[in-house]
């Protein structure tokens, strides 16, 4: 059963080039920026209520999106419906003849379960099938990646992870005020032994084009968060520590 339209897909050439007009011009906020390697493709998710813009920029041109806009130009590449069961909806779809693109099922954007329609069966559009994601995908309006999260950044050219508090995201690129992944323990020691900051955040802007992927800092299964540890440890948030840091400058 479809839930939703889930998100529209639109190929360009370049985030860094069209960002600028949905985000700025139009005013949506931008949710994440994630690569997708198995796909060769870099996705920038925009929300709209409950559904979502998807810009697609090709990083290899073997790619499909660098196929189609090779073919056809940059502009409308798919629509994307969200299904309660994929494996359900890909039996009907057999059933009626409808022809699936590779192999059915695939891991996508975001570790979703989804699968394309072929646009032979459709009229002419490529239908994207992407499998709701339970308790997660009714609440994701309430995880958005937002000024004053805790955020992962995975930075290329050169590869770097910024941990720390978001303060922008929008189409040129982030701003972090944060450390390299790498510091971690180190600053959490330095707190504790109550240090001058030798190791310690600062206010980092990361331009769109070195963007890899944003993750939303958050625990998974029995393994906690890194926000969760550094409070555990400091027994303040990070927010507050940052805040502390700033009133002190």
């Amino acid at each position: 059963m479809i839930t939703r339209i889930d998100h529209i897909g639109v190929a360009v050439e370049g985030l860094a080039k069209r960002l600028p007009f949905w985000s700025e011009v139009l005013g949506l906020s931008v949710e994440g920026v994630e690569t997708v390697e198995s796909e060769q493709v870099k996705v920038a998710f925009l929300p709209v209520d409950r559904s979502r813009v998807e810009l697609l920029e090709p990083t290899g041109e073997q790619s499909a999106i660098a196929r189609h806009i090779a073919k056809r130009g940059e502009g409308l590449h798919h629509l994307t419906f969200e299904v309660e069961d994929l494996d359900e909806m890909l039996e009907r779809m057999e059933k009626h003849g409808v022809q699936v693109v590779g192999d059915g099922a695939r891991v996508g954007a975001g570790g979703h379960r989804v699968a394309f329609v072929h646009p032979r069966s459709t009229g002419g559009v490529l239908v994207e099938l992407v499998e709701a994601a339970g308790d997660a995908a009714v609440a994701w309006d309430e995880e958005l990646i937002a000024p004053g999260a805790s955020v992962l950044v995975y930075l290329r050219d050169p590869q770097e992870k910024i941990w720390g508090v978001l303060r922008r995201l929008d189409g040129s690129g982030v701003v972090v005020e944060g450390i390299d992944l790498s510091s971690f323990d180190d600053w959490l020691a330095q707190i504790e032994r109550g240090e001058d900051s030798v190791v310690g955040p600062s206010v980092l802007y990361l331009p769109i084009v070195r963007l890899e992927k944003i993750l939303l800092d958050r625990s998974t299964g029995d393994l906690p968060s890194l926000a969760e540890r550094f409070e555990r440890r400091i027994g303040r948030t990070v927010q507050q520590v940052v805040s502390e840091i700033e009133g002190k400058r």
